[in-house]
């Protein structure tokens, strides 16, 4: 904005200077020949005849406005080289400036202001100023075009005798003047606007050369930090063969810094050799060949470093020419690649050593990839397949298996999505021979996968377990005969025993009987009881085990009155024993009467064995909404923990205190576990030095029939 008012004041200041330079070209007023200098009369006459003239100027450029622009036409072909421009382009705007020239005047006869009528003449004026400079007028031949103007009219205006005063001059000249004045401020203004911007272009080109100065600073630090920091080894050299540039990678591969010197000394100076060691020819150089213009691309080069170690490196080699065209030297670029080599041998290695495994392995092996192409299959899974390995490699699962291939194809699949493996499933399948009983396999899936990406194999290891599904049935037969031969065994036992127990209770009742023979009699009935808990315990394990679970019969049943009576009953039979019963909340429930009675003497009986003599073994009961809780704890030396993964485990007998092992068949345990089962509750037990041994059952309030 200041700018813009800056060059206002210029402009205006310019103008006012052109208003007031005389106008050689401009003519005197004329005055009609009638017309006396002094008195009365002639100031009259004088009078009137610039009244009558007022309009003369105004009808001169209305009605012979034609003949004006003819004769400009003709003065402006003659003095300017315009010959071949059409008269539109010679006249321009002057017809719009002789039509506002007329309006100046009759603003001027009516009193009107002039001012938009100037404003509207500046813009014809810069329209014509535009236009001029187009064809290449400068200001002083726009300035003498408008003298032609004035001519123009005023010599028309003396040939047809009209007479002009001082207003009308003062307007005429003003306007015109106005009109050039504009053009040589404009000038002025353009010159200084020239100025103006030559100065702003050479401080623009001072500023790009400063900035591509720096740009070419920031890019040369740039070329020799990705030179001095490049993993490849980086050698220039002149025309002339000597070494100029020498990077800390080169310095490292050849083990020796930038020594100037000349192509004869290269392969000594760097210990240039080929494979076998052997010096290289300077003629083989790769620097030396590009020195000659060829152009080398990953060659293998060996440099024997002073330290005795030697590295393969890949080389590439290229002439470098100046801005001339002409040869200015040569570039070396070379790779360690001893690390590349390594790996590449241990792949090889590796590949090896899959091979010899796939062969030997004893188990089938595969990999598909994800078009469920065979790459790799080893005998053992092709004959699995009944297919030869050169026959499976490059083919696809369905071409190969494909009995089995709508069986494997998702699990493929899956894997290849998820990248998850899939292990240990189990598969079966006809036996390939006619008649042969069906195959049984363990197989695993597993991705192959890259560093990065989805997988791109899945691997598959195919395990034959016939024979061990064949044995593990074998087993189940013989266990599954053994129970049933003890549940029959015990079964038939029961009746002779039950004989025995009751011919030495009527031994017992008599009163008659001999001190001696009474003692026989109390043994007799203790060891029938032994046996008949032993039988039953082996009737129950043949229920859990081929029955389905022991049975029970579900009734209302107070559980603290029967923690009571099996306290009380397990007191007579260890008088010498502390037992201890804990009963709190509600008790009542539907339960097996007898086998909860069963589990707890067990659960007693257990730690009466197990815990020293003189400790407490305590009996708790607690009700606990819609459950009830069982615990029995007793101190002494806690249970090892290797042995409480198996302690439920049927047959499973430890040493009580003092050393010797306990009654019984080692089920007491196993059947506690399966009677809470058969309730639908469960045991645990937890074992510390510091709390005992705590035996905990938990049982739904209501247990369901199960017959």
């Amino acid at each position: 904005m200041a700018s813009r008012q800056t060059r206002d004041s210029e402009r205006e200041a310019i103008l006012e200077k052109v208003r007031h330079v005389p106008n050689p070209a401009r003519p005197g007023p004329l005055l009609n020949a009638r017309q006396e200098d002094g008195g009365r009369t002639g100031m009259r006459a004088a009078t009137v005849s610039s009244c009558t003239a007022m309009g003369a100027l105004a009808d001169l450029l209305a009605k012979r406005r034609e003949d004006i622009l003819q004769r400009f036409e003709r003065e402006v072909r003659a003095r300017f080289p315009v010959d071949d421009q059409p008269r539109s382009v010679i006249r321009d705007t002057l017809p719009q400036l002789l039509d506002e020239l007329g309006e100046l005047l009759s603003a001027l006869a009516s009193g009107e202001s002039p001012s938009a009528i100037r404003d509207q003449m500046r813009q014809t004026a810069r329209e014509h100023r535009a236009q001029r400079r187009a064809l290449g007028y400068d200001v002083t031949q726009i300035v003498r075009e408008y003298g032609i103007v004035r001519d123009c009219i005023l010599g028309l205006l003396e040939e047809s005798g009209g007479v002009i005063v001082l207003s009308e001059q003062r307007v005429l000249h003003r306007g015109l003047d106005l009109a050039m004045g504009d053009a040589v401020a404009d000038s002025e203004l353009g010159r200084e606007e020239e100025r103006r911007e030559a100065e702003e272009e050479r401080t623009a080109l001072l500023e790009r050369e400063r900035a591509a100065h720096a740009e070419a600073e920031r890019q040369r630090a740039l070329l020799e930090g990705v030179i001095t920091q490049s993993g490849d080894a980086i050698i220039v050299a002149d025309a002339q063969g000597v070494l100029r540039l020498f990077n800390a990678e080169a310095e490292r591969q050849h083990g020796v810094p930038l020594k100037e010197v000349g192509p004869e000394e290269w392969v000594e100076t760097y210990g240039l050799s080929d494979e076998e060691g052997r010096p290289l020819p300077l003629e083989r150089v790769p620097l030396y060949r590009a020195l000659q213009g060829e152009q080398v691309r990953d060659e293998l080069l060996w440099l024997n470093r002073p330290d005795g170690t030697r590295l393969p490196v890949s080389v590439t080699a290229r002439p470098l020419r100046g801005p001339d065209g002409n040869p200015a030297g040569a570039v070396f670029s070379a790779r360690d690649i001893a690390l590349r080599r390594a790996l590449a041998q241990e792949r090889e290695e590796a590949v090896a050593l899959l091979d010899t495994l796939l062969a030997t392995a004893p188990v089938g092996l595969s990999f598909l990839d994800r078009d469920m192409r065979y790459v790799r299959i080893n005998p053992t899974l092709a004959a699995i397949n009944g297919v030869p390995v050169e026959q499976t490699l490059g083919r696809t699962v369905w071409e190969v298996i494909p009995h089995i291939a709508p069986h494997i194809e998702p699990i493929y699949r899956r894997i290849l999505e998820t990248g998850e493996p899939e292990l240990n499933g189990e598969l079966t399948l006809p036996s390939p021979h006619p008649g042969g009983a069906p195959r049984h396999y363990l197989v695993s899936y597993a991705p192959v996968k890259d560093r990065e990406g989805p997988p791109s194999m899945v691997a598959a290891a195919v395990v034959d377990i016939t024979d061990i599904k064949r044995f593990e049935e074998q087993l189940r037969q013989t266990a599954e005969f053994r129970e049933r031969f003890l549940g029959i065994v015990s079964h038939d036992l029961r009746n002779p025993l039950s004989i025995i127990t009751l011919s030495a209770t009527l031994l017992l009742r008599q009163e008659t009987l001999p001190e001696r023979a009474l003692r026989l009699a109390q043994r007799i009935s203790l060891n029938a009881e032994q046996m008949t808990r032993m039988i039953g315990d082996l009737l129950d394990l043949t229920r859990g085990r081929l029955g389905g679970g022991i049975p029970i019969s579900p009734a209302p049943c107070d559980l603290g009155t029967l923690g009571r009576r099996v306290v009380s009953e397990l007191e007579v039979a260890h008088p010498a024993r502390e037992l201890r019963l804990e009963a709190r909340g509600d008790l009542q429930g539907e339960w097996d009467q007898d086998r909860l009675a069963q589990l707890l003497g067990n659960l007693l009986r257990n730690a009466v064995d197990y815990s020293p003599g003189g400790t407490p073994i305590t009996l708790a009961l607690h009700g606990e909404g819609a459950r009830v809780r069982l615990e029995v704890r007793n101190q002494g030396e806690p249970i090892p923990a290797e042995v409480l993964p198996g302690l439920f485990e049927p047959f499973r007998r430890g040493q009580a205190r003092g050393g010797g092992s306990t009654a019984g068949l080692g089920l007491g345990l196993y059947i506690v576990q399966q009677i809470a089962t058969a309730h639908g509750g469960g045991v645990e037990v937890r074992s510390t030095r510091e709390e005992g041994t705590v035996f905990t059952v938990r049982l739904p309030r209501v247990a369901s029939r199960r017959a």
